[in-house]
């Protein structure tokens, strides 16, 4: 069985003449550790002389707040300790490392305790090599720090005795069979919180323990054991009080370190003599009181008597009742038993003794209840109404008294904040076992944010840092009435009090703090309990204070993993999909609702063996798609046949075919009103007015019989058409709401028309151009010619025409990177300069530059202040320096 082996530094690269290394050599609350000097050079090392040889299974490291190595490398060495004269000879052997948080997570409020299991190795020396410290805001001078090492192993001249005759350790190894068992109270994290003399008492009260368990004498081990929980809270308040006895002298004020240390030894006496701690160790021989069975009521009363003494000699609000609990966290002490004894009648042996075991048993059986657990200690009636709490209400107010729970030390210090806000009234409101109570409290609340007044004692952030703390307790409560007021609350608090008030670092903790529980509240089997924590996530979303922060998106848009259960994944797939809806999908990298974090997220959703779960994921992919397609198939399979063959991507790449159609036809409709006569026209011609609202008639003077070239555009495109001379006209699409292009002989009360494209006025135009037609066919900056079938286009679809309408298509292929056409005999050359189209944009054929993928922004690249360089319809002004 491993224990603690002591040591002594022989060693230390440097030091500060304030921490020196020589306070690794004991273990205590007292202890402040080694510190490296400052602004020291690394690595830094310190080597530790074992007392004894040993074999080494274990190693503790208590690092400091913020003077924290990134890295501590671990050597030993088993050279016998007569034969070194110099550390410089020692031969090392390299065991790990280890590595160390940089301690943000907890503002530098509390240490790490790092406890490593080693291969076991013979060792009389060890070295700790510590590396460069992690940098913080307090540490200013690059400095690392220790504050205890402990060393766990074997020692090897006990194993040899061992062997020879069978000795105690042989049996309490028996007893237990763990052979990596190590001693809780060996351990660093209980040796750093008590008293020295209490540690000691207790290691030799566990020895014996373990020694009464041999010699089955049962109830003396159950005696030393309720002992050995009590004297830990002793040598923790003993701790507490030599920590305040040693700041005294550092301040100076020796009056108060007096009365500390008179403090101490009257507590330590009282303790000892009500807890009977020398007749438990039985110095002079067994005793055999340890042996009967007596009630422990009364002496269990009497441990109380030296704290309450103390605490009237010197008040101080952290020292409380041994009977209340631990001061330390790891501690977790049993609870005494509900039970309290009471006279009895009758043979007094045999009802103690009866009375006695019926107290040990329901006290050795006692587990530590939850607030949950602990909800209601009567039953409850059936409910009257489905909804409401009504019945209950009824029962509940017929009783005469109403006790309010009192809050404990543990409750008070957790809820310090928000009793400094709100009273402790409100709090313990929240505290409370009945609903009621807590139903009045979060009343009380949602009064206190909807009156709250700048002009008060606490700031905003405060005054929300408190009830966020007091709604993430109500918001865990069985009871649905509670939970539905806590839910109303919060999002009252996002809408109303959030805006203006509360800053955004503020904001985003307490979205941190309520989100989780929310997550798991929406995938809860009750509908109502489900339907609720959606709608206040997305409540809290569309708040704009919580929306710029981009939190619940990234939070939501998290991959999903197959063992996702099922219910909660349903329910994040469909807020992302209402997230969609609601915000659109954004360019931010940091949103969490960019095209590529969705289609991830879709993705990782459709491999989900839940249907539902498949079914949204699949309607967020097309969402994405019509805003990326070629994102979403890049995440997708290829589009074959056989992965067709599935069933869920047929489905899948069928909406998209859907999507790809109807973005063909609403391309070739937009070119339909662009499309030019089979003829150039003439430098010039005369243009005469056709009297349909629809149309206007270009002759060409050339021909004996005069061609008409029908320019219109309807609801949903236009076409050009050819009417010959005889007047039958081609089938056309106009309807009677298309909009002809006016020439300029229009009649005024025709109204003021634009060119459709450039909406520059018509009237401008015609100061330039003989007709509309003109126009479109020469200057409109927004329309350029074909170079392959002189056929005039948008500029904006000159690569699709290349594609799709072109009478030269077959000449052209699509570049999969910028999605340019491009020439099949140029295809070679232009793939390695080729550069990638950018997330959100489109490419000019003009210049080859990228484009936000929005309406204006073609406008402006084309015509704005500073147009396309290739573009020829523009005149572009050259800046001409004359030199006189």
């Amino acid at each position: 069985m491993p224990k603690k082996i002591k040591f002594s530094v022989i060693h230390a690269t440097g030091e500060d003449p304030k921490f020196k290394s020589s306070e690794l050599n004991n273990h205590s609350p007292v202890v402040k550790g080694w510190q490296s000097a400052k602004n020291c050079d690394f690595p830094q090392e310190i080597m530790l002389q074992l007392e004894k040889q040993c074999l080494l299974t274990k190693v503790q490291v208590l690092a400091h707040q913020y003077l924290i190595p990134s890295k501590i490398e671990l050597f030993a060495s088993n050279q016998d300790t007569n034969t070194i004269e110099d550390v410089v000879n020692i031969n090392w052997d390299y065991i790990g490392y280890i590595t160390l948080s940089d301690n943000q997570s907890s503002m530098f409020k509390s240490r790490e305790l790092k406890s490593v299991s080693v291969p076991p190795c013979v060792a009389t020396f060890l070295k700790l090599k510590l590396g460069k410290n992690h940098t913080n805001a307090y540490n200013v001078n690059n400095q690392v720090s220790v504050i205890a090492v402990n060393v766990l192993g074997n020692e090897l001249e006990a194993r040899k005795r061992s062997i020879e005759n069978e000795s105690i350790a042989d049996k309490l190894n028996a007893l237990i069979s763990d052979p990596e068992y190590v001693s809780p109270y060996d351990d660093l994290a209980f040796e750093m919180y008590v008293d020295v003399g209490v540690a000691n008492t207790i290691r030799e009260m566990e020895l014996k323990k373990h020694l009464a368990v041999l010699g089955e004498r049962y109830e003396y081990a159950r005696k030393l054991k309720q002992t050995i929980e009590r004297l830990r809270i002793v040598g923790e308040r003993l701790g507490k009080y030599d920590l305040e006895k040693r700041h005294a002298i550092e301040m100076e004020d020796y009056e108060r370190a007096r009365h500390k240390k008179k403090q101490m030894e009257e507590f330590r006496q009282e303790a000892y003599a009500n807890l009977f701690v020398e007749q438990l160790l039985e110095a002079n021989g067994v005793c055999l009181q340890n042996d009967e069975c007596v009630d422990e009521d009364s002496s269990h009363r009497n441990v109380m008597s030296p704290t309450s003494k103390a605490d009237k000699r010197i008040p101080s609000p952290s020292v409380t009742c041994l009977s209340q609990g631990s001061v330390s966290p790891i501690h977790n002490p049993r609870h005494p038993s509900p039970k309290t004894g009471s006279p009895c009648t009758g043979s007094p042996t045999n009802i103690q003794t009866r009375g006695s075991l019926r107290r040990r048993n329901k006290s050795a059986g006692a587990i530590t209840k939850t607030s949950y657990e602990q909800y209601e200690e009567k039953p409850l009636p059936t409910l009257r109404h489905s909804q409401t709490n009504e019945f209950l209400r009824e029962c509940q107010m017929e009783c005469e008294t109403k006790t309010t729970s009192k809050l404990t030390e543990r409750e008070r210090k957790q809820a310090a904040l928000p009793i400094l806000v709100f009273a402790n009234d409100l709090v313990e409101k929240f505290y409370s076992k009945h609903y009621l109570d807590k139903e009045e409290g979060l009343n009380r609340l949602k009064e206190e944010l909807l009156t709250y007044n700048a002009n008060r004692m606490h700031t905003a952030n405060k005054t929300g840092r408190a009830a966020i703390f007091l709604l993430h307790r109500a918001l865990r409560d069985k009871v649905f009435s509670v939970y539905s007021l806590a839910n109303e609350v919060i999002r009252l608090y996002f809408v109303q009090f959030v805006p203006g008030r509360v800053s955004p670092a503020e904001t985003a903790r307490s979205v941190d703090k309520l989100l989780p529980e929310l997550l798991t509240k929406s995938g809860d089997t009750s509908t109502r309990i489900h339907h609720m924590a959606v709608h206040t996530i997305l409540t809290m979303a569309d708040c704009k204070n919580v929306r710029d922060l981009h939190i619940i998106p990234t939070h939501l848009s998290r991959n999903l993993n197959t063992s996702t259960h099922p219910r909660l994944a349903l329910s994040r797939a469909e807020m992302v999909e209402q997230l969609i809806i609601n915000q659109g999908i954004s360019t931010d990298k940091q949103s969490g609702l960019t095209c590529r974090t969705l289609s991830e997220f879709g993705l990782s959703g459709l491999h989900h063996p839940a249907e539902p779960v498949r079914k949204v994921s699949e309607r967020i992919l097309v969402l994405v798609y019509k805003v990326n397609p070629r994102l979403v198939r890049k995440q997708l399979p290829p589009d074959d046949d056989i992965t067709r063959r599935n069933l869920l991507y047929r489905q899948l790449f069928h909406e998209f075919d859907k999507i790809d159609i109807q973005r063909k036809k609403e391309v070739l409709e937009r070119n339909r009103l662009i499309q030019q006569c089979s003829l150039s026209p003439e430098p010039d011609y005369k243009a005469s007015i056709n009297k349909s609202i629809s149309s206007i008639d270009v002759p060409n003077e050339n021909n004996d019989q005069c061609q008409r070239y029908v320019l219109a555009k309807s609801v949903s495109g236009g076409n050009i058409s050819n009417i010959n001379g005889n007047g039958n006209e081609k089938q056309s699409t106009s309807s009677a709401s298309a909009l002809s292009s006016p020439s300029n002989t229009s009649q005024p009360d025709e109204g003021e028309r634009h060119c459709i494209f450039c909406h520059e006025m018509e009237s401008t135009i015609l100061l330039i151009n003989k007709s509309m037609n003109s126009h479109y066919w020469r200057n409109c900056p927004m329309l350029v010619r074909c170079n392959e079938c002189s056929q005039v286009v948008e500029v904006s679809a000159l690569s699709e025409h290349l594609i799709m309408e072109c009478e030269q298509k077959e000449l052209y292929t699509q570049c999969s990177q910028c999605t340019e056409a491009v020439k099949l005999s140029d295809f070679e050359k232009h793939s390695p300069s080729c550069i990638e189209l950018a997330e959100g944009h489109n490419r000019c054929p003009l210049c080859h530059g990228n484009i936000e993928d929005e309406e204006s922004t073609w406008k402006t690249h084309l015509m704005g202040d500073k147009p396309c360089l290739k573009n020829t319809r523009v005149k572009h002004h050259k800046q001409v320096t004359i030199q006189i």
